[in-house]
């Protein structure tokens, strides 16, 4: 009798200290009381992980109810939860990082070199093979008016040497305007390649858009260098358009990172608003386009050795005239959050790999509310309405 009550108490006791979690909540900026996005919601020993969306919600799920969750931002103090009961509401506050004024640092390596270096440090300490399980999605309207919506579970099967990656869509759901004009829309769409489910990775990953731009002689860089209140010291390097230049697709923007191991931390890039009126219409056989705009972000964590993208967002606004039937300006965002992440040597079979650059063409093909259950970013409440629209 003895032996079957201790057993029952281990068996109580395995079921309690194993048992999932799932907390959800929003986090603010302490002083201002906005809602704080793009902070990094990461569980204790594991790889699991989201991000806070524009109204600084967020939700995960804890395998173990006994592990904390780590808030973190560059620019706040990072912050340590303990979650108590599930499904748990939570309202947190960040503090602002706080600047020692009294350490003047001097950089005396151009700007533009310390953005070298820490291109070429970061890339070096990203090219291992991995398995990194996303959440991914895609919005799109058309002259502002919004039209589609798909987001899935995506497993990109990062290749060492080459930073090149296989995909496969585990689950998918969409969502799209039904009118007379659905079918030549989303052969417009597709025809100026808005949304490339590869593009995360390349750009993520390999920096793709930052070389464009230190190769390019439009650019002037300057940097700035800060000592956070606990000790830990970033550069920020700002790039901006030279004075003169009258060339269209020029970016501006800011990349942040570690002063020590110069591994980049963020990534903010966008069309410099000047020279935006450069921008002009380009021929490809019967179609012409114009970027109007185009925003690129891109956040990495550091964890211990490890060093991983962890959320990336893709922001076009792109005009098309496409024969007789578009003449429209399409408006498109791409937001891709790291769930989990493994690191060694995977294969895809070849019949699972998806070769289509947009989720949109996988369909609906889902087994289960992937968007309720998997720590994906959560709608916002515009989004929300947005997407009820499409469902009506």
């Amino acid at each position: 009798m003895k032996k079957l009550i201790a057993f029952c108490f281990l068996l109580l006791t395995t079921i309690s200290f194993g048992q999932s979690k799932t907390i959800s909540g929003v986090i603010k900026d302490k002083e201002t009381q906005l809602p704080v996005e793009s902070v990094t919601v990461s569980v204790e020993n594991s790889n699991i992980g989201t991000i806070s969306n524009e109204e600084g919600k967020f939700r995960i799920t804890i395998p173990n109810s006994n592990s904390r969750v780590f808030l973190t931002h560059i620019f706040y103090n990072p912050v340590v939860v303990n979650p108590t009961n599930d499904n748990q509401e939570i309202e947190l506050f960040l503090e602002a990082q706080t600047y020692e004024l009294q350490d003047v640092i001097v950089n005396k390596v151009p700007a533009k070199t310390m953005l070298l270096d820490a291109v070429k440090m970061s890339k070096s300490k990203l090219q291992k093979s991995l398995l990194l399980n996303t959440y991914y999605r895609e919005f799109i309207s058309v002259d502002n008016k919004f039209t589609t919506f798909s987001d899935g579970l995506v497993d990109y099967y990062v290749k060492r040497k080459s930073g090149a990656s296989d995909l496969q869509v585990k689950q998918s759901r969409v969502f799209d305007l039904k009118d007379e004009n659905a079918s030549e829309r989303q052969k417009a769409i597709l025809s100026v390649n808005l949304n490339d489910i590869q593009d995360a990775i390349e750009h993520g990953y390999n920096f793709k858009g930052l070389n464009s731009i230190l190769k390019s002689e439009n650019y002037d860089f300057s940097s700035e260098t800060k000592k956070l209140s606990d000790g830990k010291i970033i550069d920020i390097v700002t790039i901006e358009p030279k004075q003169g230049i009258e060339e269209e697709m020029i970016f501006q923007g800011t990349v942040t990172f570690d002063s020590k191991t110069k591994l980049i931390l963020d990534v903010d890039l966008e069309f410099s608003p000047e020279h935006k009126k450069y921008n002009q219409v380009h021929s490809i056989l019967i179609a012409k386009f114009k970027i109007n705009d185009y925003v690129r972000k891109s956040t990495y964590k550091v964890d211990g050795d490890k060093y991983v993208l962890v959320y990336y967002q893709s922001k076009a606004d792109v005009y098309l005239k496409f024969g007789n039937k578009i003449n429209n300006s399409f408006q498109s965002t791409c937001d891709l959050t790291t769930l989990n992440y493994k690191e060694g040597e995977f294969k895809i079979e070849k019949d699972k790999k998806y070769k289509s650059r947009s989720l949109f063409e996988n369909g609906n093909k889902y087994t289960e509310e992937f968007w309720k259950k998997y720590d994906g970013i959560l709608l916002s409440e515009k989004e929300e309405r947005l997407l009820k629209t499409l469902q009506q």
